[in-house]
């Protein structure tokens, strides 16, 4: 097998001709604001492996890493430590809508910029110059979870129960309008804490609503507990989720109870000589497969990469004018997002299986 360093240094040379302007890069300074611990932990360790890797070990850039714990609290402090201690070039994080949308007016006043990988909560579109993200909306995401239970067939009478944040409320309203222009009846709705650890309550009236199917936008701890505690109900109703689902520790939390379960999740082109030489050389690192996850924040490293090699006098007028590689082709920003499309993974034998 060919060696890290050889696969990095391949992988950099053909995502993004560096060379004449590496030197720029030298020296700079990247704040990564993700949920390192506590709820949200695997996020915060693709977000971590991602850029990491997209960075490498020759780059001449400091990444400097701060702890949000999935908190819009954690995430100001962390960010104000950033830019007032670190004085970091460029900002990247975070992964939860809520922390994010706390900590892109600071960003904005310091006229930072400020890349996500994860967030999608649709309040998040333009909320500042300064703000992009790679990874699509839930406007995008929550039609596909209604497109997909139209045409698997059968399926009318749908039950709404996510939870109670920014991205669960964001996507249940999105879900709910594209369910309802194609024909489904919403005969339940509600929402939960994220504190919430028994849902048996709202499950019975779930199972008493005669909902064959049960949106659940929300983390995967909270999901993976609800599927287990449904199962225990004897639901027969699918259940899908959302990206924020996505996850193997959801596994371990609902065990065999999570076969068939449905979640939306960003789409990666996995043909591309870019992602084969991306995975070989997250292998290499990591001995294992990259995730969904990694993948993004592999490539919204690659992104910040580019821009401190050649737009670093003024990163944000670079990131807005720029068209870049990605593993869903040449994309450019329109406004803050990137549009580009989702996908549905369903968990078979104990496993996600891309649909």
């Amino acid at each position: 097998m060919i060696g890290r360093r050889a696969v990095l240094a391949t992988l950099a040379a053909s995502a993004l001709p560096l060379g004449a302007c590496q030197q720029r890069a030298s020296n700079a300074r990247v704040g990564v604001i993700a949920p390192l611990t506590g709820e949200g932990a695997t996020y915060g360790a693709s977000m971590r492996r991602g850029i990491e890797l997209a960075f490498g070990d020759s780059s001449g850039v400091q990444l400097i890493f701060e702890d949000d714990k999935l908190s819009a609290q954690d995430g100001v402090a962390a960010i104000n430590k950033l830019i007032s201690v670190d004085d970091v070039d460029l900002l990247y994080g975070s992964a939860a809508s809520g922390v994010t949308t706390a900590i892109v007016p600071i960003a904005d006043r310091n006229q930072k910029v400020l890349l996500s990988s994860i967030s999608t909560a649709d309040d998040l579109t333009d909320a500042s110059r300064y703000f992009f993200r790679n990874v699509p909306k839930n406007a995008f995401q929550g039609s596909t979870a209604a497109t997909y239970l139209q045409r698997r067939g059968g399926i009318e009478r749908i039950a709404i129960f996510g939870e109670n944040d920014d991205y669960g409320v964001n996507l249940a309203e999105s879900f709910k309008q594209a369910a309802q222009q194609a024909g489904m009846q919403i005969v339940y709705e509600s929402a939960y804490l994220g504190s919430d650890t028994d849902f048996r309550t709202q499950l019975t009236r779930i199972k008493s609503s005669g909902a064959q199917a049960v949106f659940v936008p929300g983390n995967y701890e909270e999901t993976g507990i609800i599927l287990r505690q449904a199962a225990e109900l004897r639901t027969s109703a699918l259940f899908i989720g959302g990206d924020g689902s996505y996850s193997p520790t959801l596994l371990s939390y609902a065990g065999p109870a999570a076969e068939g379960f449905v979640c939306t999740i960003m789409s990666v082109d996995r043909t591309t000589e870019m992602y084969r030489a991306f995975a070989e050389a997250f292998r290499t690192a990591h001995n294992a497969d990259p995730d969904v996850y990694d993948t993004y924040a592999y490539e919204a490293g690659l992104i910040l990469r580019q821009v401190l090699e050649r737009g670093r006098a003024d990163p944000r007028a670079y990131l807005a004018a720029t068209t870049f590689d990605t593993f869903a082709g040449p994309l450019a920003f329109q406004g803050s997002d990137m549009i580009r499309p989702y996908g549905v993974t369903v968990v078979r034998n104990g496993q996600f299986v891309d649909q």
